[in-house]
């Protein structure tokens, strides 16, 4: 499997100017027959959006914006960051989700599950955090997705972990062969997420 790893600078809220970087983003991964093009958390919309979540009019651009980008995986395969309904019966009624576009549809959907309320983030203010973590076939691998914070709470950490949860032993404990980690800090060699 060909992995194709984008790195844009997206704009908050500029959903027509995020999606022509998408777009450029995958004329390069198409010139790298890669099988699949990974963007950034809240890649269409931006990240962090903030209260613009509680507009009714960003959160219908959004889904608008996704809904152009879906047709662009026919040929391959997208990971993006993407504001989601939350499923029925919870306190919020959005999640901050990753979802795999794959042949002009969406594939799969992971919702983030460790939303952090520290420093400038306030994202379980937002956001309802997933209740479950699943893995899925994908290119003939087992693939498990996390999204930024949820590296965040592994063994590593002994016994002072910022969280009960661990969302990617969760992965590996049912048989995840790959996790793709989408997150919207920027990458450099050496990062441990």
């Amino acid at each position: 499997m060909r992995v194709a790893l984008a790195q844009v600078n997206l704009t908050i809220g500029d959903f027509a100017g995020n999606l022509l970087k998408i777009r450029e983003a995958l004329v390069r991964a198409r010139a790298e027959r890669a099988d699949l093009l990974i963007l950034p958390e809240l890649g269409i919309s931006g990240y962090p959006p903030g209260d613009l979540l509680e507009r009714a009019s960003f959160l219908r651009d959004h889904t608008r914006a996704l809904e152009e980008l879906v047709p662009e995986s026919r040929d391959i395969a997208i990971l993006t960051g993407a504001i989601l309904p939350a499923p029925e019966g919870g306190p919020k009624r959005i999640s901050n989700s990753a979802v795999l576009l794959d042949r002009g549809e969406i594939a799969h959907v992971q919702a983030k599950t460790l939303l952090p309320t520290y420093d400038i983030f306030d994202e379980s203010r937002y956001f309802q955090p997933a209740k479950e973590r699943r893995v899925f076939r994908f290119r003939e691998r087992t693939i498990g997705i996390a999204i930024c914070e949820d590296l965040w709470s592994g063994k590593f950490w002994g016994p002072r972990r910022p969280y009960p949860i661990d969302p990617v032993d969760e992965l590996v404990a049912q048989g995840a062969e790959v996790i793709f980690a989408i997150s919207a800090s920027p990458w450099n060699q050496g990062k441990m997420s």
